[in-house]
Formats: C-alpha cells, sequence, structure tokens
C-alpha cells in the first residue's frame, strides 16, 4: 500500500510538473494590440466644430483625418528588438472607420518588460509605391505619380478662421516633396520612437497611441495658416516643417485588455 500511494504521490506530483510547464509555455508569448487616440489639447478630437484654436491664434476645425504607421518595433529591457511584420507592417487608421483605430497582429511577441516602441509614420521608400494597394480605402491614399508616386503618409483636412473671418479650407498632406522644377523628390515618412515601459502577458497587451493633434501646429515651428496657406502638397519647405512637429505628436500608454 506504501509503494502504490508513493507511486500515486509520484505520479501526481509528475503531472502537477507538466501542467505547470504546459502554463508556463502558455504565456511565453503574447499577441499586442495597438488601440490609436486623437486629442486635442488632452480632449478627445471632436471633428467639424470649429472649437479649436492653435499658438498662432489661428481658429480651426478639422473634418477628416486618415494615415499610415508602419514598422512598429518594440524593444524588450534585455534591449531585443521585436519588430511587427503582419500585414507588410503597414497600417491605415482613419477616423472615419473604427474598426481602423485598433490593430491586433498576428504577430506573437515574448512576454515581458519593455523599454520602447517605435515605428515609421508613413511608409518607408522601400515600400512606398505606387500599386502598394488596390483596394480602398487604402487606395485612395495615392499620391499623384507627376509629384512623386506612392501614398500620403497622412491627410488631415478641415477648415481655419482666416483675417478677416473667412473661413478657409486646409489640407494638411504630407507626401512625397519635390523642388520647384519637379527634378528632385524628397521623402518625407519619419521615425518615431517613444518610451514604453511596460509588462506585456496574455491579459495585459493593450498599447494606447495617441495623436495630440495641437502639436502638429506649434513647436519646433510655430504654424500660422495666414502665412503659409491651406495647401501644402505642393510646398516641400511647409511639409518638412509639417515633420519636424510631428516627431512631437504622440504619445503611448499601457492599457489593460485581452484580445479575446
Amino acid at each position: 500500500m506504501k509503494k502504490l500511494l508513493y507511486l500515486l504521490g509520484s505520479g501526481l506530483i509528475g503531472m502537477m510538473l507538466i501542467i505547470s510547464s504546459c502554463r508556463k509555455d502558455e504565456v511565453k508569448s503574447v499577441s499586442p494590440q495597438l488601440v490609436f487616440q486623437h486629442n486635442v489639447d488632452g480632449a478627445t478630437l471632436q471633428r467639424g466644430v470649429m472649437n479649436y484654436t492653435n499658438l498662432a491664434g489661428n481658429l480651426y476645425q478639422v473634418d477628416e483625418l486618415q494615415y499610415f504607421i508602419s514598422e512598429i518595433t518594440l524593444r524588450k529591457a534585455d534591449g531585443q528588438l521585436i519588430k511587427i511584420s503582419s500585414d507588410s507592417s503597414i497600417h491605415y487608421i482613419d477616423v472615419d472607420i473604427p474598426s481602423s483605430l485598433v490593430w491586433n497582429p498576428k504577430d506573437q511577441v515574448p512576454s515581458g518588460d519593455y523599454t520602447s516602441i517605435s515605428f515609421v509614420f508613413g511608409i518607408n521608400e522601400a515600400k512606398n509605391k505606387s500599386g502598394l494597394f488596390v483596394n480602398p480605402p487604402e487606395r485612395d491614399m495615392f499620391w499623384p505619380d507627376i509629384m512623386g508616386g506612392g501614398y500620403h503618409c497622412m491627410k488631415m483636412n478641415g477648415k481655419w478662421k482666416a483675417t478677416g473671418d473667412v473661413i478657409q479650407p486646409f489640407n494638411f498632406h504630407i507626401g512625397m516633396g519635390m523642388n520647384m522644377a519637379g527634378t528632385e523628390f524628397y521623402q518625407n515618412y519619419f521615425t518615431v520612437t517613444l518610451p514604453l515601459n511596460i509588462q506585456l502577458y496574455e491579459t495585459h497587451n493593450k498599447i494606447d497611441i495617441t495623436m495630440n493633434i495641437e502639436k502638429w501646429f506649434a513647436a519646433p515651428n510655430l504654424w500660422d495658416w495666414n502665412v503659409i496657406g491651406g495647401q501644402i502638397m505642393m510646398n516641400q519647405e511647409a511639409m518638412h516643417k509639417a515633420c519636424q512637429n510631428g516627431a512631437n505628436v504622440f504619445q503611448v500608454s499601457p492599457g489593460i485588455r485581452t484580445n479575446n
């Protein structure tokens, strides 16, 4: 009987070790969830209402906002870089399409401590070629071939109150730049790196990425539509300034949510 009890006990311990090992294996990786939010001065963006004022004193409203982010890379506390490769590593965000505001990549990343996240705003030079997308809505982000081709990094459309209280449209579009002669082209995508400092595991997999829209018009270049004008697609100097400001518009924070 003692021998039988010993064997049963040993078997039970062995089974517990196996179950424990399986559970550990189950939590070694996690599917990150990326959630995109859009604020102005800390409050959720309200579109179609002229109730925002930038630092230059321009009263403005945002009607449409679409952009790409790509090449997301997470840095672990040990320095390991984990790249998100799902969907060709490109994601389209459109405030009119709620489903685009949440990205659940198919990639599994190791659970553990992460210190930063980086991504390309827009699409890099190697991938940003005309014909990359054949279906809307991504297809409709095309950049005219005569202006370098490929796709917009961002379209932000709205209105501002110009001098004399005249309402004017603005098209804050960023894409390929070119010189006045049309003989040279310039890439305007840029890389953003942000501190993260969170643990990712199976029930703690959400990362909020927030665009603070007011910062597009703040620093290092003060944005005054009365000086710059409302259309910047043909203005490489203005797009370059927009990209410099764009380095400051994002922040990230962790959230608690499971993908299941």
